[in-house]
């Protein structure tokens, strides 16, 4: 069998390959490779009008894909002339929670099934989302950038009106209880003693009833009573700019603010209005309007932010968990005949 690794620097070649030969051995299945290496994320992701958040190119594919019948990839570039220069193409696995560099409407076409890996980076993102609100909350980025790299000695930070509250005597309000949402909230309940209370109408009323420690009410209220403030939903129309200006304005004086989930959800420039003016406390960010920020951008204003590069999902577990689930869908699909649980494109 022909396969296409189409790895990055996160979920690399190797990475899928053993992934690849662990879940068929014994199977007979005799492996022939062609290789190409992405340097995502070290160099940032692109988007054209027929796929986004790709790396690379599609013409650097046309050569590797004729008579590839498997490809595997986290972030290559597959457009409808790639799959026009691919006849034997018979599935494409991502490692990733969603099939944004595929165009999955050519593959419906021709009947090729495009598979990902939902949930494969959550126990990463709900540690990060943590780790943000604990860092944001008792200034550690901000103190810790004064004494290196400044030379100062933050004591004002000791001051009563600077200090961070301990997360026992919280209220955490969640944006969304999916596989990442309800993960945090499980750390933050269960681990330090906060609240939590839960905006996601999705969620039907017999799961909420397995989660009685957890308040499940409307968003109006998460956001006006919560001192943090996190987004675990999914990028929709229905989603799109949820935590507008006026959502913002209903934010408790002094809130802190998470966003490790789409920056499509906020309205930035109001977001860094609020931060900026001391309406809101403060907010850990790791997704922004353009990766990376522009020159221009209201967050290099901003000291009373914690920023990281979309880090949230970057965990050395979550590339091999991946690239596992991704894997484990093509064995099923090609080896026992059953339809992939996780296929995009239903036909």
């Amino acid at each position: 069998m022909k396969v296409l690794l189409l790895g990055d620097r996160f979920i690399t070649n190797e990475i899928w390959k053993e992934a690849l030969e662990k879940r068929f051995a014994g199977s007979g299945v005799i492996f022939s490779y062609a290789q190409h290496q992405l340097q995502w994320p070290v160099v940032p992701m692109e988007s054209n009008e027929e796929v986004s958040e790709y790396s690379g190119t599609d013409e650097e594919l046309l050569p590797l894909v004729a008579d590839a019948e498997v490809i595997l990839t986290h972030t290559g570039c597959i457009t409808r002339r790639v799959l026009d220069n691919a006849p034997e193409l018979k599935v494409i696995a991502l490692g990733r929670g969603g099939p944004v560099n595929v165009n999955t409407a050519a593959c419906t076409e021709r009947k090729i099934p495009v598979i990902y890996a939902p949930g494969r980076n959550s126990g990463a993102v709900a540690e990060f989302t943590v780790g943000l609100i604990m860092a944001q909350s008792r200034n550690i980025p901000l103190s810790h950038h004064c004494l290196r790299y400044e030379n100062q000695w933050r004591g004002d930070l000791y001051a009563n009106e600077h200090v961070g509250s301990e997360l026992s005597c919280c209220t955490l309000g969640l944006v969304g209880f999916g596989a990442i949402g309800s993960k945090v909230a499980k750390i933050m309940h269960d681990g330090f003693g906060s609240q939590v209370l839960i905006y996601d109408p999705y969620i039907p009323d017999e799961v909420k009833a397995k989660y009685p420690d957890y308040v499940f009410t409307e968003l109006d209220t998460v956001l006006s009573q919560s001192d943090f403030i996190s987004l675990h939903t999914k990028y929709t129309k229905e989603t799109a700019g949820i935590i507008s200006a006026e959502k913002i304005a209903l934010m408790k004086p002094g809130s802190i603010f998470i966003n490790t989930a789409r920056p499509q959800l906020v309205d930035y420039d109001a977001l860094y209005a609020a931060l900026k003016t001391g309406a809101l406390g403060g907010a850990g960010l790791d997704v922004f309007e353009d990766e990376p920020p522009k020159a221009a951008s209201g967050l290099y204003e901003l000291e009373n932010v914690t920023a990281t590069p979309h880090l949230g999902g970057a965990s050395r577990q979550a590339a091999a968990i991946g690239a596992a689930i991704a894997v484990d869908e093509v064995y099923g699909y090609l080896q026992e005949g059953r339809a992939p649980r996780f296929q995009f494109n239903k036909f």
